[in-house]
């Protein structure tokens, strides 16, 4: 009887070594990737598939493997490793990012998500914005250039208007880029003679570029040199005879249909041994330091542009930059 039972078992032991030997084991060695997309924060499409080309390239026998995608949702099997998914074309709106990650690792068993994000593109708004020089200003005071220089005393300051308008819906508020320069030439004494470099205080003031009728809201305003950005408490050089750039750069929501001035207060001359910053005209773009001499001239000239903020278009750019205005000639006075 036991020669029987054990005769038994062994027959067993045979078969299940063999089923062993036959049978491949349950361990995984291959992940799933899986390949959704949004529009919008959204899940797209909300059922059914959507056309979308992408690749995935991640390890494998012939690596780099490629896998081409063609719709959303979808799954493929891929080799444990680092895998990328790229966007090509297609999509519901403008593609975004992917997320999480572009780039993610395969385990062998598990899954990793791929989610292309789209959002439904902006169609920009029509609007049509223009731009004229109206006016030197000193001390807010028009004045007209002339061949003579226009004395400047302590606590003046020079400034320009320029008129804006835009056009579009009625009520709308349009982003509005405004580039604003200032070509500034010192002439030495009385504009015969060599004279001293003149140095310039950066102090950008909120104030120093307003539009009225408001409303109007200024959202940033930088002013540069040479189309370098410039902070307040920097200096810049003017060197006899070498013009130089300065430049503010101003954002701004504007109301259609409103006529808008455009006021720039360029330069201050502060009373000696104050800044600017004390007195009643602090709102400047730049300021003379007391470095100056009586006598010595600047010549001046200005030119603007305007340009549409994101979400709009400009239906006529041929009206988005002036000429550059007549010049003007200062010549700072130093009282005894």
């Amino acid at each position: 009887m036991k020669k029987k039972i054990f005769s038994i078992w062994s027959v067993l032991l045979v078969l299940v070594v063999s089923i062993a030997v036959l049978v491949p084991g349950c361990t995984p060695t291959t992940g799933t990737i899986n390949v959704n997309a949004t529009l919008d924060g959204a899940v797209w499409p909300s059922s059914g598939t959507g056309a979308v080309d992408y690749t995935l390239t991640g390890p494998g026998a012939a690596a780099p493997t490629v896998i081409n995608g063609t719709k959303v949702p979808d799954s493929f099997t891929g080799d444990p490793g680092s895998w990328t998914c790229a966007y090509l074309s297609g999509g519901p709106g403008t593609f975004v990012n992917i997320t999480t990650s572009p780039t993610q690792s395969v385990v062998a068993g598990g899954a990793i998500n791929f989610t292309l994000n789209f959002v439904t593109p902006v169609v920009p708004e029509d609007v049509d914005i223009s731009v004229v020089f109206k006016t030197w200003t000193i001390n807010g005071l028009p004045v007209d250039p002339s061949p003579m220089p226009y004395p400047l005393f302590p606590g003046d300051w020079i400034d320009i208007e320029y008129e804006e308008h835009v056009s579009g819906n009625p009520d709308a508020v349009v982003k509005v880029h405004q580039t604003s320069w200032l070509s500034v030439h010192n002439k030495g004494f009385e504009g015969v003679e060599p004279g001293p470099p003149i140095t310039l205080h950066v102090v950008n003031h909120p104030g120093a570029v307003t539009m009225d009728p408001p409303p109007a809201d200024k959202s940033n305003q930088q002013a540069t040199v040479e189309g370098n950005p410039v902070s307040p408490c920097d200096t810049v050089q003017l060197f006899y005879c070498e013009p130089v750039n300065l430049d503010v750069e101003v954002d701004w929501e504007l109301v259609v249909c409103n006529n808008y001035t455009k006021t720039i207060n360029w330069i201050g001359y502060p009373l000696p041994g104050e800044p600017m910053i004390l007195q009643s005209a602090d709102e400047v773009v730049f300021e003379t330091t007391g470095d100056l001499f009586s006598g010595v001239v600047l010549d001046l000239t200005s030119w603007a542009c305007v340009e549409p903020g994101e979400g709009f278009q400009d239906t006529n750019p041929d009206n988005d930059c002036t000429d550059p205005c007549p010049k003007l000639t200062v010549i700072f006075i130093i009282p005894l």
